[in-house]
């Protein structure tokens, strides 16, 4: 079975995020698209057009660093996918576009004063995310240990990923007192930074529902 028989190349577009696997080089790309609309707090100055290039560029710098190539999947399943996949794994990687229309996600971009907090989130449902230009600035979340710090903007683009409140994966904040991950501390999705293989639980959902006889599972996190 030469790789000439074989589609290793897939797509897929959702609601929220659209998905590529590329068996030729191993791997699995998720990409968002994000209209911007930028606003203002506490007496901050105006946007200039370079300080929105360059707030888009330090929030996918962010995301990239703590999510991409952390998943790394193997396949299983009676497909010709999975079977030229025995043995091997993909990793997952992530890019996040803006646009002007026809946007995943809507994002309302505060620009707050220098140290100033104004409390970022993600709604699952309305496709709805709130940033602010402190987010990808480490900060000590409450209850964090000693050492730990959190990038805000790695953590709400867990939620964007399918960690919220209403997505099939069915598990979101970890800080909270109903979470039963409540005593991972250093988990990106409590007050750390620290990818876990439960993250991916909503990608691995769609990327199922992909390739016909052909399953995705989270092997390990880099």
């Amino acid at each position: 079975m030469g790789d000439k028989a074989i589609d290793l190349v897939h797509k897929k577009k959702t609601k929220r995020m659209d998905f590529r696997i590329d068996g030729k080089k191993g791997q699995v790309w998720v990409r968002q698209t994000w209209n911007y609309v930028y606003v203002t707090k506490k007496k901050a100055s105006k946007w200039t057009p370079k300080e929105k290039k360059d707030f888009h560029v330090a929030i996918e710098k962010t995301i990239r660093k703590a999510w991409n190539g952390k998943f790394v999947l193997t396949v299983k399943g009676k497909s010709e996918f999975a079977a030229h996949y025995k043995g091997k794994t993909l990793t997952v990687h992530f890019d996040v576009d803006p646009v002007s229309s026809g946007a995943h996600w809507t994002v309302t971009a505060a620009k707050i004063p220098k140290g100033d907090f104004h409390g970022s989130k993600v709604n699952w449902g309305n496709q709805t995310i709130e940033l602010d230009t402190e987010d990808m600035n480490p900060a000590k979340k409450k209850g964090a240990p000693k050492g730990v710090t959190q990038d805000p903007a790695a953590h709400e683009f867990g939620h964007a990923i399918g960690n919220a409140t209403g997505s099939p994966a069915g598990h979101a904040d970890e800080y909270k007192k109903t979470s039963a991950y409540k005593h991972h501390k250093k988990s990106i999705m409590n007050v750390g930074m620290k990818v876990k293989k439960r993250h991916a639980d909503y990608l691995v959902i769609e990327l199922n529902k992909i390739i016909p006889d052909t399953t995705f599972v989270v092997k390990s996190v880099k």
